[in-house]
């Protein structure tokens, strides 16, 4: 595994480079295995031996550079697995081909608790796929941790979004109950699966990057649709409860709906990072929208992860914020394509 990238990356979470990291990669071999052939349905159990041996064989289609690293990452087959959050306390889960779902089970709010049940199906499904990874880990590759989710989006699933948007106006003081008891039962499922987790393994690793210690990407897709007070009712007060649990706290902005909040946010002085995704079919890092914001971040003394899609990209990134507090993550790079030769010529020097 790329030790080197652990260094860097500790020194760039605690404001200690002089200039930008880059995460990148060259692919090697575009036979990738499809896991959901050893996880084909939310009703059957998975074959967790054969499912980790191909996440194996899979990260060994990349060569990383930078401080890129191979990870096991915590998905049920192939399927990305946000909000695991709505799983565990009880929501019904259905796979579909590349994610999961879930299924509302929330009617009254006060008649639902929201708790963390080692017992639950789901909770065990995770275990046992991390207990797997952990079992076969040699070295090579690192082990992400589900992605947990946050109150809101997570509520949202629960509940249904319309039925969400009425209850944060009709009954807030019920919600910002239920939100306490979202993040105790967050930090028993978070504390459960690190256990696991360092028992080989340093620091602690989210669905978005290793931190040299308890880390998290928080995020609120919900948060698009409501207004910086609210936010700042419901989402802040969220963070303001798990930000002494965790100790490298990033937040993924995710698209343009959410620059909206982006002020509250680079307010908060235990968030250390932004990452900025544009959202598909939007405008790059390297465009006018997102520039102003980047510039923002670093000006507020906070890291910022981008990303670049073509050599053009990347050098319109590196040359406008030169900071150590930037994060440059590049699309894999095929040697057998010219232009991705170029892209990565023009990369090496940061490498």
């Amino acid at each position: 595994m790329n030790k080197d990238a652990f260094v860097k990356l500790e020194k760039w979470w605690n404001g200690k480079m002089d200039r930008p990291v880059v995460n990148i990669s060259i692919v090697k071999d575009r036979n990738v295995i499809p896991l959901n052939e050893y996880w084909k349905s939310e009703h059957e159990n998975p074959d967790f031996e054969a499912l980790v041996d191909a996440q194996i064989k899979n990260i060994r289609t990349l060569e990383y550079l930078g401080v890129s690293y191979p990870m096991l990452l915590h998905h049920w087959g192939n399927r990305g697995t946000p909000m695991t959050m709505t799983a565990y306390p009880g929501s019904k889960v259905v796979f579909g081909q590349e994610t999961v779902w879930y299924e509302k089970f929330v009617d009254d709010w006060t008649k639902t608790q929201i708790a963390f049940d080692e017992k639950n199906y789901w909770v065990q499904q995770s275990k046992n796929l991390m207990e797997k990874q952990i079992e076969k880990f040699d070295g090579q590759a690192l082990i992400m941790m589900p992605d947990l989710g946050d109150a809101l989006t997570c509520f949202s699933m629960m509940r249904g979004v319309e039925e969400m948007l009425l209850d944060i106006i009709e009954i807030p003081e019920l919600i910002i109950e239920k939100i306490d008891s979202f993040v105790s039962a967050w930090i028993s499922a978070h504390s459960y699966f690190h256990k696991i987790y360092s028992s080989k393994l340093q620091g602690d690793a989210s669905w978005l990057l290793w931190a040299p210690g308890r880390t998290y990407a928080c995020q609120c897709d919900f948060s698009t649709m409501i207004s910086p007070k609210m936010f700042e009712k419901f989402v802040v007060y969220e963070l303001e409860k798990i930000k002494d649990y965790l100790e490298f706290i990033a937040w993924h902005l995710d698209g343009p709906d959410e620059i909206k909040h982006l002020d509250i946010l680079l307010s908060l002085p235990y968030i250390k990072t932004i990452q900025v995704v544009v959202g598909a079919g939007r405008p790059p890092c390297a465009s006018e929208l997102w520039m102003p914001q980047i510039k923002k971040i670093i000006e507020k003394g906070k890291n910022v992860i981008v990303y670049a899609n073509n050599q053009q990209e990347f050098e319109t990134l590196i040359q406008s914020f030169p900071s150590g507090r930037v994060l440059i993550v590049c699309r894999g790079i095929d040697l057998n394509k010219e232009h991705d030769r170029k892209f990565l010529k023009a990369v090496e020097p940061y490498l």
